[in-house]
């Protein structure tokens, strides 16, 4: 599934008073060409430590895997989901550019990336279980971030910085692509979170994403 060209910070995850600070799109910090980034902890680095050059630490190549999740097309004034695999292959670099963290793909071209303060996740904010193939959790549980995938955390979700991050790109039929991001940034090698996505014909994608250090 592909990536989209303009990419900026999205919306709050939730009404939370304890989300501090969101940034503007694309407004994690270069650092001096001297400082050397150690290695970032998403549970405890402060979000003004990674504006101000934490986002060093997150330089250089990643794979995207996406899914699972579930697609499906509004037909007879209903929309009827069906599951999706996982799927993994896009490489994304992460750099800097004008001072300000990006993503370039060579498909997409540079994106902005922004970031949200850690707080409690909300509800309805997260995928079923079952949608996402989480068979293992019980009936009505909301999954956050792809686990199986990343292996043991070292905090939980809401003690995780964000990377939101919204999409939009003309397909050329007067409906546009829509997807919505919603990253917890782990380490230096692991982010991951959910997306949506919706297109023309009522067509809706929704799964797991996550970002793996190449």
């Amino acid at each position: 599934m592909v990536w989209f060209r303009v990419l900026a910070a999205a919306a709050m995850m939730g009404g939370s008073p304890a989300v501090l600070a969101q940034t503007a799109p694309g407004s994690l910090a270069e650092a001096s060409g001297f400082f050397k980034a150690p290695p970032l902890d998403g549970c405890t680095i402060t979000i003004e430590d990674l504006v101000k050059g934490g986002s060093e630490a997150l330089r250089g190549q990643w794979i995207v895997q996406k899914g699972p999740g579930e697609t499906g097309l509004a037909a007879g004034g209903r929309i009827e989901m069906q599951p999706l695999p996982q799927r993994t292959g896009e490489l994304l670099r992460l750099g800097f550019r004008n001072g300000r963290l990006v993503a370039d793909s060579a498909v997409l071209g540079i994106m902005p990336i922004g970031v949200q303060d850690r707080a409690p996740v909300q509800p309805g904010t997260g995928l079923r279980a079952e949608s996402v193939g989480r068979g293992d959790l019980a009936d009505g549980t909301e999954v956050y971030l792809d686990q199986l995938a990343l292996g043991a955390l070292p905090c939980g979700a809401d003690q995780l910085l964000r990377l939101n991050l919204r999409a939009e790109r003309d397909t050329g039929t007067g409906e546009a692509l829509r997807q919505d991001i919603r990253l917890f940034l782990i380490d230096q090698s692991r982010m991951s979170g959910t997306y949506r996505e919706t297109g023309p014909g009522g067509r809706l994608e929704r799964g797991l994403i996550t970002l793996l250090r190449r």
